[in-house]
């Protein structure tokens, strides 16, 4: 992975030469860096009049999406009105509120539709806030016909404000669609340091997934499942985030040399995964097993931060499973009916969802993944054989689960998913059950179809990440 050892702050400055080297690496990817621009660094709120101006026609209108929630952009300033006063001289401004006085806001079907009539008629979109909200104007941005947006960020909290997809809800499951990039990006270190430290922690957490789902990547790649793996493209996350961990406490303290530096990753981590064309490089077992909880749980904790307790669980699970494969347990290998597992699924989903619809919506992703398994018995006949060369590639991709413990310690961030409100049970079901909501193959799958992955198999891994300072 050397294809982009640069400075971190240089890429993002450079889009054109990102895209160069993207090409030239021959990186496989889907689709090409549409992002227009990035500015971060302190103060950079400030050029948000010009680079509305470049986007927006003379005596245009500006809507400018955001919750109720007030934001500080530092200095005792408030960000969303300190948006809407810097815009004034650009265009005639038309403020876009969604969700209610708790400011609590879902990328569902009636937010989206509401969102799109009320964006409607503006000649510039400017979404102020979280990942939610940015997913929300990515979404109406592409379904107005391509309506420029400029995405100012409120925290270092996701990577997803930097891609082409947003996750939305479909049928009470969580989908990630593709929408569109943004055309400008701000993030402006003075206003991620004013965020709550919270916020930025959950971003740490989000960034652990890159030492977790590229294995997983690669792994559905192994198990001809999807063979877009690209190692240039994992390499655009990874080569920048051992520094970040490096300083997971400046994070937590708020520094600003430490948030530039997660920032940045975060960033080229949303970039890595719209040029996949997919959320693999960022998203796998750790991000499934997530997005049960908060299809479920009802709560409104932080995804990031749940994705950094879950990302040390799915380290665990690594470990074990490449320990059992040493073992010999490949060669028992499953290769379940379709019936089986529409029963074990619909079963799995049935408290959750009385209605069916959820489980419908999670079988509807999960036969294909089934499907493309029991096709290709017949070349998985050899796996025992060829598992060293993809376990030295492993070795390469994942972390030891100490390591990203560690960073949670150091920063500050919770290490037990019941400091955010999420009931131990829920969590143990939630991981026993991420892989049957998507068509994505992770170490879930594999740990299940080698018989792993039962109340036995998820104890061990609570038990091996508690050992580590992790848990329930």
């Amino acid at each position: 992975m050397t294809e982009l050892r640069h400075d971190r702050v240089a890429l993002l400055a450079d889009l054109d030469g990102l895209r160069a080297t993207l090409a030239r690496a021959g990186s496989g990817a889907r689709t090409e860096l549409g992002l227009g621009g990035v500015l971060l660094g302190a103060g950079v709120l400030t050029e948000l009049p010009a680079l509305a101006r470049e986007l927006l026609p003379a005596g245009g209108q500006i809507a400018v999406l955001m919750d109720r929630r007030p934001m500080g952009a530092g200095n005792g300033v408030e960000l969303k009105r300190a948006v809407r006063a810097a815009l004034a001289g650009a265009g005639w401004v038309r403020p876009v509120e969604l969700g209610g006085p708790e400011a609590d806001v879902h990328a569902d079907a009636a937010t989206l539709a509401d969102a799109v009539e009320q964006v409607r008629g503006a000649d510039l979109l400017v979404t102020v806030g979280s990942g939610t909200l940015t997913d929300i104007g990515k979404f109406a941005s592409s379904n107005l016909g391509g309506l420029p947006h400029i995405v100012v960020q409120s925290a270092a909290s996701v990577n997803g404000f930097a891609d082409d997809q947003s996750v939305l809800v479909v049928d009470g499951v969580k989908r990630t669609t593709p929408t569109r990039w943004p055309d400008r990006l701000i993030i402006d270190l003075d206003v991620i340091a004013a965020a709550p430290a919270e916020m930025n922690r959950a971003g740490l957490g989000d960034l652990l997934a890159s030492y977790t789902a590229p294995a997983d990547w690669r792994l559905a790649a192994f198990f001809g499942q999807d063979q877009s793996f690209s190692e240039t493209i994992v390499a655009l996350t990874r080569d920048h985030v051992d520094p970040v961990l490096d300083r997971a406490a400046g994070i937590g303290s708020g520094e600003h040399d430490a948030l530039e530096l997660l920032s940045a990753a975060l960033t080229l981590s949303g970039i890595s995964m719209g040029a996949a064309g997919r959320t693999a490089p960022g998203s796998g077992m750790e991000h499934t097993a997530s997005h049960l909880i908060e299809m479920t749980e009802g709560h409104g904790a932080l995804h990031g931060a749940q994705v950094g307790v879950l990302s040390v669980f799915a380290a665990c699970l690594w470990q074990l499973v490449r320990e059992a494969a040493h073992g010999g347990a490949l060669e028992r290998l499953r290769f379940p009916s379709a019936e089986e597992m529409q029963t074990r699924l619909t079963a799995a989903f049935a408290a959750a969802d009385p209605s069916g619809a959820m489980s419908a919506e999670c079988w509807s992703d999960y036969r294909r993944k089934l499907e493309r398994h029991n096709a290709g018995a017949g070349a998985l006949t050899d796996i025992a054989a060829r598992w060293p060369q993809l376990d030295a590639e492993l070795e390469r991709l994942l972390a030891p689960p100490q390591r990203l413990a560690a960073a949670l310690i150091d920063s500050g961030a919770p290490t037990h998913l019941h400091q955010l409100g999420i009931a131990p049970e829920r969590t143990r079901w939630a991981l026993a059950n991420c892989h049957l909501m998507r068509d994505r193959f992770t170490v879930a799958d594999l740990a299940f179809l080698l018989g792993l992955w039962d109340e036995d198999g998820v104890q061990r891994v609570v038990a091996l990440a508690e050992s580590h300072g992790c848990g329930l």
